[in-house]
């Protein structure tokens, strides 16, 4: 019975199916390296964890079947493309034993052509799989799907993906771009936040000066096509200097004394750049940086003068007062340090401030202050007068001010310092009954324990009384220990303290509490004025004058002087200040002039005997 035509195209169908030469299988660089360590002998799973993905397709086949399988297709297209290697390879796959030479003549006699990726592939097949996991966490999962995502997000596409990095982003990118069956790699061009509308500067008028963030820069001067500029890829998003200033300052905006003085140094860079020098900050070369360490030492007077408001109209980059060699030398090393930070993210392509030699500085006796301290009585004195005014009901101003002396005279704290302590840093001894411990944060963000005596704590809690609260409520932890009475009715003022349901209370800024305390030391000379005159004894015209001149920080000189010369060693002074060398702490044991001119005295007095 003849077959029925269906039955007669159905069989001629599969006949010729079955001689359709389907595409030979193809394998990646990582299979060719994988079967190298399985030849080698190295663990199955050491094999899997290297070179594959868990949902690799190699690994859900059976990694070491998949080896297997792979192995002996490629020895039967060796032995179909080179039939002289037939014996040794037959014998090989039969024992299992292909040792390292052996597989590479394999590979070469099979004469495989190259794998190539296909939008289809998995990331899995092509990719490492620590780089797989950091891909699949933005959803990408084939290659398709990653070529588009970096089209979609442009040159900085690799942002906000864990672990990836900008190296290994630029390897990816010039693996999708060997490859043009994956499509066009073309990112979409760098978005450039809009900058607000700042006024440009001029160069030919001097009369222009602004600070830093109030200004914009002609674009032959913007420093977008600076000969300095490093032609490799950038790690940040600066598309000119004063982007790239911004970007450097931006890294210290937790430390607002240093970003004040770093931003101070560029900004005299930047306008004498644009002013004198005529060109790009990112093009400044080695000569240009000389000129400018010459310029600091006699600025143009129309650079020059006194202190006034970023905002003002008078305000100018330089003093009217000369820099002194020291704060020369110091210009130096902060413009170096940025111009390294540029070279390292790639922005600039060398720092010329290497080749520039800092200023000579003359090194000082006694480079702290000491000297400043005021003498164990005048502080006693102080303290006695305040804390006498402040019985006065009004006077809560003075109250206050007692306590901030306290902190910085009797503890040794800096006025930066003092402004952060809240209530949960302050706490009795754990070893010493009477005695009250206190947590700061000091510079380089390195915490220590400092002493807080029992009439700074007498101090505190008058204060905290005039607030209406007692310094022992557990419920007030996170308040700080010293808060305005009242607040100035200024912009800033009113901004930081006013006091809403979901901000902290807010304590005294830095610049607050240098007011409050010369505010202070007036009321008191005043005070100790009128009374010299009925009391001579007690303290000189010159004294009290050369006390109520005592900045802050003479205070902490204060404590320092106060507490080697009573007895505290040296090393617990050194703690509770917060010195990271012993030299500085050994200069508070006694002044050195002090110290000379005593020795000096008991050497003449032998000559005189």
């Amino acid at each position: 019975m003849p077959p029925r035509p269906e039955e007669t195209e159905g069989t001629t169908d599969m006949a010729q199916n079955t001689h359709v030469l389907l595409p030979d299988e193809t394998f990646t660089r990582a299979d060719y390296t994988a079967l190298r360590a399985y030849c080698l002998k190295l663990p199955i799973e050491r094999i899997a964890s290297l070179y594959y993905g868990e949902d690799s397709p190699q690994v859900e086949e059976g990694l070491e079947r998949f080896l297997i399988r792979m192995r002996d297709l490629l020895v039967e297209r060796a032995i179909e493309n080179q039939p002289a290697f037939a014996t040794a390879l037959t014998h090989a796959r039969k024992t299992g034993n292909i040792s390292a030479k052996a597989l590479d003549i394999l590979i070469q006699a099979a004469d495989l052509k190259a794998p190539v990726p296909s939008r289809e592939d998995a990331i899995g097949k092509w990719l490492r799989p620590r780089t797989v996991r950091s891909l699949r966490g933005d959803g990408i999962d084939t290659l398709g799907a990653f070529a588009d995502f970096v089209n979609e997000r442009g040159e900085a596409w690799w942002r906000g993906i864990p672990r990836l990095g900008a190296k290994r982003a630029v390897i990816l990118m010039t693996w999708l771009r060997q490859h043009k069956t994956l499509g066009d790699i073309n990112p979409a061009p760098r978005r450039v936040a809009q900058m607000p509308a700042y006024e440009l500067l001029d160069p030919e008028r001097t009369s222009t000066l602004k600070p830093l963030g109030t200004f914009c820069l002609p674009v032959n001067l913007d420093g977008q096509f600076g000969v300095n500029r490093s032609s490799t890829f950038c790690f940040i998003t600066a598309m000119d200097d004063l982007a790239a200033i911004d970007c450097y300052l931006a890294r210290f905006e937790h430390q607002p004394h240093t970003l004040r003085a770093y931003r101070k140094e560029l900004e005299r860079l930047v306008l004498w750049s644009v002013h004198v020098a005529k060109k790009p900050v990112s093009s400044l070369l080695v000569d240009d940086c000389e000129s400018y360490k010459r310029f600091i030492q006699a600025p143009n007077r129309a650079f020059c003068g006194r202190t006034a408001q970023r905002g003002s109209a008078l305000w100018r980059p330089f003093a009217e007062k000369p820099m002194t060699a020291s704060s020369q030398r110091y210009a130096v090393q902060v413009l170096r340090a940025a111009f390294n930070y540029l070279v390292k993210v790639r922005y600039l392509a060398g720092n010329p401030w290497e080749a520039v030699r800092d200023p000579q500085v003359i090194q000082l006796i006694n480079p702290i202050k000491v000297e400043r301290a005021l003498p164990p009585e005048s502080w006693e004195t102080l303290v006695e007068t305040l804390r006498r005014r402040g019985e006065v009901q009004d006077n809560r101003q003075d109250r206050i001010a007692l306590a901030a002396l306290l902190l910085m005279g009797d503890s040794g704290l800096r006025r930066s310092e003092v402004v952060r302590v809240l209530r949960a840093d302050l706490r009795p001894s754990e070893h010493v009954h009477g005695v009250w411990m206190m947590t700061t944060l000091g510079k380089r963000n390195k915490q220590r324990l400092v002493p807080v005596s029992p009439r700074t704590i007498v101090a505190l809690r008058k204060h905290w009384a005039d607030h209406g609260l007692d310094l022992y409520d557990p419920a007030e932890q996170e308040r700080p220990l010293l808060v305005p009475l009242t607040v100035p009715p200024t912009g800033a003022a009113l901004a930081r303290h006013q006091h809403r349901e979901d901000t902290a209370v807010q304590g005294y800024s830095v610049n607050a509490v240098y007011a409050l305390v010369k505010t202070a030391l007036s009321r008191v000379k005043e005070e100790l004025l009128a009374l010299s005159a009925e009391m001579p004894d007690e303290m000189t015209v010159e004294q009290i004058e050369t006390m109520a001149a005592a900045s802050p920080h003479a205070f902490r000189h204060t404590f320092g002087t106060v507490a080697v010369e009573q007895g505290m060693s040296q090393a617990v002074v050194q703690d509770v200040m917060g010195h990271a060398d012993s030299s500085t702490t050994k200069l508070y044991s006694k002044s050195r002039a002090k110290h000379i001119a005593e020795e000096a005295a008991r050497f003449y007095a032998q000559d005189n005997k």
